[in-house]
C-alpha cells in the first residue's frame, strides 16, 4: 500500500497491527516522507518514540529525508541531537544524511562542521559536502573540496562530477570545467556524464565544443538531446533546436516533458508564436504529456514577449492548474518588456501574495510607486520587505581571465583593476556618446533600487566586467561575461555599442538567455 502511495490504507494497517516495532514504524515514517508528507512524518517519529520503540538508523536516515523535504533546519538539528543520543553519529550512511539535510536546509557552517567532525569520509559524503556548497552558491568552496577530495585519494562518483560540472557551468569557468572533463574521460565515464558536460560547455559559452561532445557520443539518452536542446535554446538558436528535435524522432528517442520545455523555450526566445503552440499541442495530443507549470509559463511568456499580453494574461487565468509563481513570473515579464506599467504593477502585487519571498517584485512594485508619486505606498513595500525578512541578492557580473575568475558588483571599488577600469569605461563612455548613446535610467519595470538607479546604471557590474576584460584580454579575442541577475535596457544597449566601438565579440549570459553582441548588434534582436 505505502509503495503505491495509498497512505490511508498503510495507516490503517499499521493501526491494527497488535505489535508494532521498528521496522513497522521506519516503514510508515518513509511512506510518508516518500509521498510528501513531511510533517507528518515527524509527528509520527515522535509518536514512536513516545510509545517506547527504540529507533534504528533506518529510521533516522528517513525521519532526515523528511526534514531536508520541508528544508526545516530546526527539526533536523534535533534529529541530529537524537542520533548523538542514540550513538548512531559515528555511523557513515546516516553521517551522509546529516551532511545532505544540512546542506539543503541552507546551513552551510552546521555542514562544514559536521564534515569537519568524520575522519573516515566515503565519497558519498563528499558528494554531499560538495553539493551543500553548490546548492547554497558557494561554487569556489565547492570546487575546492572537489580538488581536496582528491588530493585524499577518493575517486568521485558520477554524482560529485555531475555536480562540479554544474557549478563550472553556473559560475562560467570553462578551464576549469575543461579539466574536470579531461578527468572523466580518463576514468571512461565519459558517456554516463555526458549530459553534463555538454551543459557546461553551452553554458560557458563554448556552443561548438557542447556540440561537438554530442556529436561524437557512441549512445544518445533522451537526458543527452534535452540537454543540447536546451542550450541552443538559451542561446536563441531556435532553427538548431527544432532541427534537433526532428532529428531526436527519427533516431527513435521518444521526447518527454523536459524536451518540450526546451524546444517551448526556443520558440519564445525567438519570437515563433505559431510553432510554440503547434509544438505545445503536439505534446498534449501526440506524446500524451501533462503539461506542467513550466510548459505552461513557457506559452504566456511566448505570447507576452510578442506583445500579445491579453492573450498571455486570458492564458493565464484559464489554465486548467492554478497558476503559480512561475506562470505569474512569466506574465510580469512581459509587461516589463512591453513596459506595461499599471498591469506589472498589479501582478507584482499578485506575486507578493502568492510568493511572499520573492524580494525582485518587492522593489520592482516600490520603484512603481515611487514613480507615480506615491511615496508613502512605496515606502510601506520597503517595509514590508523589511519585516518579513525578505532580501535581495546583489546582482554581480563575472569573467574569467587566463583561468581566473574576476567578479564585479556595481560601483566595485574592491579590484585591484578598479582605478583603470573606471578610467576606461569613461573614455568608453565619451566615445558611445559621440556615436549617439544616451545613458537609460528609466527602469521601473527592472528590479534596481530607484535612488540608485541615477548613480549606479553607468556603473552596472556588466560593463566593469567587459572593460576588465578588454583591458587584459588580447584584442579580437571574445570576450565572455555572465549576470547573476537580468541584463537592463540601458547595459544592453551599450554593450550594442561598445561591440561596434572596439570590434569585439562579447558574450553576455544572464538568467534568461545568451546575448550575442557584434558589430553593434545583439543575437536577441532586442528582445529578452
Amino acid at each position: 500500500y505505502a509503495e503505491n502511495g495509498l497512505l490511508s490504507d498503510a495507516k490503517g494497517i499499521f493501526d491494527r497491527m497488535p505489535e508494532r516495532d521498528c521496522v513497522s514504524w521506519t516503514e510508515l515514517i518513509s511512506a510518508y516522507t516518500r509521498n510528501g508528507h513531511g510533517r507528518i512524518a515527524l509527528q509520527l517519529s515522535g509518536q514512536m518514540q513516545l510509545n517506547g520503540v527504540p529507533p534504528g538508523k533506518v529510521t533516522f536516515i528517513k525521519v532526515l529525508d523528511a526534514c531536508t523535504g520541508l528544508t526545516s533546519l530546526r527539526e533536523g538539528r534535533a534529529c541530529h541531537a537524537s542520533i548523538v543520543g542514540w550513538g548512531f553519529e559515528t555511523d557513515i550512511v546516516v553521517g551522509n544524511s546529516l551532511a545532505n539535510m544540512y546542506g539543503k536546509c541552507g546551513s552551510l557552517e552546521d555542514a562544514r562542521t559536521f564534515f569537519n567532525s568524520v575522519k573516515l569520509r566515503n565519497e558519498v559524503l563528499w558528494d554531499a559536502a560538495i553539493a551543500a556548497h553548490a546548492h547554497n552558491n558557494h561554487g569556489k568552496e565547492a570546487l575546492e573540496l572537489f580538488h581536496q577530495m582528491q588530493l585524499e585519494g577518493v575517486i568521485p562518483s558520477n554524482t560529485t562530477f555531475v555536480t562540479a560540472l554544474n557549478v563550472c557551468a553556473s559560475m562560467g569557468t570553462l578551464a576549469e570545467g575543461k579539466l574536470i572533463h579531461n578527468y572523466v574521460d580518463k576514468l571512461g565515464l565519459e558517456l554516463e556524464v555526458g549530459p553534463a558536460i555538454v551543459n557546461m560547455y553551452g553554458k560557458c559559452g563554448s556552443l561548438e565544443d557542447a556540440r561537438r561532445l554530442f556529436d561524437k557520443m557512441p549512445e544518445q539518452n533522451v537526458a543527452l538531446w534535452n540537454a543540447m536542446i536546451a542550450i541552443y535554446s538559451q542561446h536563441g538558436c531556435a532553427v538548431e533546436a527544432l532541427q534537433l528535435f526532428e532529428m531526436m524522432q527519427m533516431k527513435g528517442v521518444a521526447p518527454n516533458a523536459i524536451t518540450f520545455a526546451g524546444i517551448l523555450s526556443a520558440c519564445s526566445l525567438s519570437g515563433l508564436v505559431d510553432e510554440g503552440h503547434q509544438y505545445f499541442d503536439y505534446m498534449i495530443k501526440d506524446f500524451g504529456i501533462t503539461p506542467t507549470a513550466e510548459h505552461y509559463a513557457c506559452i504566456i511568456d511566448l505570447l507576452g514577449r510578442a506583445g500579445k499580453l491579453d492573450e498571455a494574461e486570458d492564458f493565464a487565468n484559464k489554465m486548467p492548474v492554478k497558476p503559480g509563481t512561475v506562470a505569474w513570473m512569466a506574465l510580469f515579464g512581459a509587461y516589463r518588456v512591453h513596459g506595461d506599467v499599471e498591469r506589472g504593477k498589479h501582478t507584482a502585487e499578485h506575486i507578493l501574495r502568492v510568493d511572499p519571498l520573492d524580494a525582485s517584485a518587492y522593489i520592482v512594485l516600490s520603484n512603481v510607486y515611487s514613480a507615480a508619486d506615491r511615496l508613502d505606498e512605496a515606502a510601506n513595500v520597503k517595509q514590508l520587505m523589511a519585516d518579513r525578512g525578505v532580501k535581495r541578492e546583489p546582482g554581480h557580473s563575472s569573467i574569467e581571465v587566463n583561468g581566473k575568475l574576476h567578479e564585479f558588483v556595481v560601483g566595485d571599488r574592491l579590484h585591484p583593476q578598479i582605478d583603470e577600469i573606471y578610467a576606461g569605461l569613461e573614455r568608453l563612455k565619451l566615445q558611445m556618446e559621440e556615436a549617439g548613446y544616451v545613458l537609460n535610467t528609466k527602469l521601473l519595470l527592472h528590479d534596481v533600487e530607484e535612488e540608485q538607479q541615477e548613480q549606479s546604471v553607468s556603473q552596472h557590474s556588466e560593463k566593469l566586467a567587459i572593460v576588465f576584460g578588454l583591458i587584459n584580454v588580447p584584442s579580437g579575442t571574445p570576450l565572455f561575461v555572465i549576470k547573476n541577475v537580468r541584463v537592463c535596457e540601458d547595459c544592453h544597449t551599450a554593450i550594442k555599442f561598445l561591440s561596434k566601438i572596439v570590434g569585439r565579440e562579447i558574450f553576455l549570459r544572464d538568467p534568461n538567455r545568451f546575448h550575442h553582441f557584434e558589430d553593434g548588434a545583439c543575437s536577441c534582436g532586442d528582445y529578452w
